[in-house]
């Protein structure tokens, strides 16, 4: 079980690191790709803030949860609630707005599968101290 609950941890963290980067390096192509303009460089700075360094911080975090046993668990609860938070946003909001664009399939794609993930690895047995 701390084998799985690693490696949801490692993939989680990795895959904020990825985004993170990615935002922070040029916010404007992610948003693009969902049809969302970052107009001007105070848009540009808010969206490397907040996607950009929040997924980095997340993702730092996991990895270092990952690496220390006694972080594990409450890393893997960090995952459940970013992850079904996020999803749980986006679920809102195609209802509320009623809009869809491929890219929402994805993006639940792994956020519901990251909660399932880590919500298996925290209904696993306690883990050796």
């Amino acid at each position: 079980m701390e084998n799985y609950r690693v490696l949801v941890l490692v993939l989680a963290g990795l895959g904020f690191l990825g985004f993170g980067l990615w935002f922070l390096v040029d916010p404007v192509v992610p948003l693009a790709a969902i049809g969302i303009r970052a107009e001007g460089p105070a848009a540009a700075t808010e969206f490397r803030a907040f996607y950009g360094g929040l997924e980095l911080g997340l993702g730092a975090l996991l990895l270092a949860a990952a690496a220390r046993p006694a972080w594990r668990r409450p890393g893997l609860w960090l995952v459940l609630a970013a992850n079904g938070g996020i999803a749980l946003g986006r679920l809102v909001g195609i209802a509320l707005d009623g809009v869809w664009v491929p890219f929402f399939a994805y993006a639940l794609v792994w956020e519901l599968g990251f909660a399932a993930l880590a919500l298996a690895g925290l209904r696993g047995g306690r883990p050796q101290a």
